[in-house]
């Protein structure tokens, strides 16, 4: 028989006292060397989940009913080190897990508390090197892009060589190719034996090794012990109710984009280069943004997607030429940065009664009750940006910046941590607001979204940036397929 890696029994957890649980009556048992992955909408509590699974809920948030345990032993009797040996966790925000300003000093600083006896070093490039980590090492970690970030979490992860490895939306920020190295590189360790739980909004890359895939509904119940591979095909209905990716049908519900006359640009760049400190990151780039159009950004991890937005915006250093009409709006690519109030309501309600000053309270008020309700966080209303899922501070700042009435918006992986209905939504959302004046440019790396939602695609690679014609698209995504 195998032997039990986990196994809880009833929980329950709530944030408050008072709160409704997030979930209740969840008891599940997962064997050693399976793979799972956990699935359902955004915000039904699959990262809650994860994180009392992996001892961190209680401890340090909220209350629990309930019994877990790893390999035996009572999950919440031990102390963080001998929980670390047990199970290690790579949250979906890589940037909330990191205590030390570079990549090597992270790895480090994990392997100290473990109190590692082997070569240090030796460690550290088994460790950096696999995910072409090695030559950054040094780099500071906020100046890196979302994707890399994410390659060196899974790597501190890794450095406790726990049994279990619990992953919260791993592919979130990171090109196809990294995806698909990544998903290699826990194959393997499945293979060494190390059990992972993934929660993810896709099947995609979990395929080839899945052992089962559990599902959770709105109301975070288990709907489920499990589907197997061989069967998810005759489950397709079921992913569909839940609003979760199964295939790319979800696409068709999206009206393409209209060819576009050429018109009036709403951004001209001539010779433009972005800065880190004194370093160009992105030199001398010339390229126009056409108004009522849907840009698409595309790039590898690290390429400058993110950065090039900033200067767009003006919150990266630049230099050159760079003219914008109108007003600008970015979402970010982790949206906690843009949060400025403590409700999620008041967070739409300052960025209306900056744009309609003329309204009163009442009819701001009721103008960001219906944008809460149309994107489905009206059951939020009174509760911190911060305790939404990712998921849901995503959607939270997309409806802040459209509530701004802004000529250019600028949206940073829009769609990530999102599931298929979420998704769908945004997107036509968007086409919606273009069809009325908005220009859009779109950082992202869902190649299938770019080929259905983009009137224009921008390639950014070695420093500098290409336009793609249709075929030349193709082209591009071919080769990130072969590449994959």
């Amino acid at each position: 028989m195998s032997e039990i890696a986990l196994r809880c029994e009833n929980l329950r957890y709530r944030y408050q006292p008072n709160e409704a649980p997030v979930f209740e009556n969840i008891s599940l048992t997962v064997k050693k060397g399976e793979t799972v992955l956990l699935m359902g909408p955004s915000g039904c509590g699959k990262s809650t989940l994860a994180y009392c699974l992996a001892g961190l809920y209680p401890e340090y948030a909220g209350s629990l009913e309930g019994n877990i345990e790893a390999f035996g032993e009572n999950l919440q009797a031990m102390n963080p080190a001998q929980r670390a040996r047990k199970i290690s966790i790579m949250f979906q925000n890589p940037d909330n897990q990191f205590c030390m300003s570079n990549a090597e000093h992270e790895v480090l600083f994990a392997l100290e508390n473990i109190n590692f006896q082997g070569n240090f070093h030796q460690r550290l490039v088994d460790l950096l090197n696999p995910s072409g980590l090695l030559e950054l090492k040094s780099e500071p970690i906020h100046t890196l892009s979302g994707g890399t970030k994410q390659k060196i979490a899974l790597a501190t992860a890794q450095a406790v060589e726990a049994k279990v490895l619990i992953l919260d939306e791993p592919f979130a920020n990171i090109d196809p190719a990294a995806c698909t190295q990544l998903a290699a590189r826990l194959a393997e360790l499945n293979r060494a034996g190390i059990t992972l739980i993934i929660v993810d909004h896709r099947l995609d890359y979990w395929r080839p090794f899945l052992s089962r895939v559990l599902l959770m509904d709105n109301n975070g119940r288990l709907l489920n012990d499990g589907i197997l591979p061989r069967d998810l095909d005759q489950n397709k209905t079921l992913f569909e109710s839940l609003g979760l990716f199964y295939g790319d049908e979800w696409l068709e519900q999206i009206t393409p984009p209209m060819v576009l006359s050429p018109r009036e640009s709403i951004v001209e760049a001539s010779n433009l280069s972005a800065y880190y400190g004194k370093k160009p990151f992105l030199s001398e780039l010339n390229f126009s943004i056409e108004k009522g159009s849907i840009t698409a950004l595309v790039g590898s991890n690290g390429s400058g997607k993110s950065t090039l937005l900033g200067a767009i915006a003006g919150l990266v250093k630049h230099k050159g030429k760079l003219k914008v009409s109108g007003q600008v709006g970015l979402v970010f690519q982790n949206p906690r940065f843009q949060f400025l109030t403590l409700k999620v309501r008041t967070e739409v309600e300052m960025t209306l009664q900056v744009s309609e000053p003329l309204k009163n309270a009442a009819e701001i008020k009721a103008a960001a009750d219906a944008m809460l309700s149309r994107f489905g966080l009206a059951d939020y209303a009174e509760v911190s940006p911060y305790e939404l899922s990712q998921g849901q501070q995503r959607r939270l700042a997309i409806i802040s910046m459209l509530a701004g009435q802004k000529e250019l918006l600028l949206l940073d992986e829009p769609t990530y941590a999102q599931d298929e209905q979420a998704t769908s939504f945004i997107m036509r959302l968007l086409a919606e607001k273009v069809e009325q004046g908005l220009s859009a440019v779109i950082a992202t790396h869902d190649l299938a979204l770019v080929r259905r939602c983009a009137n224009h695609i921008l390639l950014l690679a070695d420093g500098k940036l290409h336009e793609l014609l249709p075929a030349q698209f193709e082209e591009y995504a071919a080769e990130v397929l072969r590449a994959s």
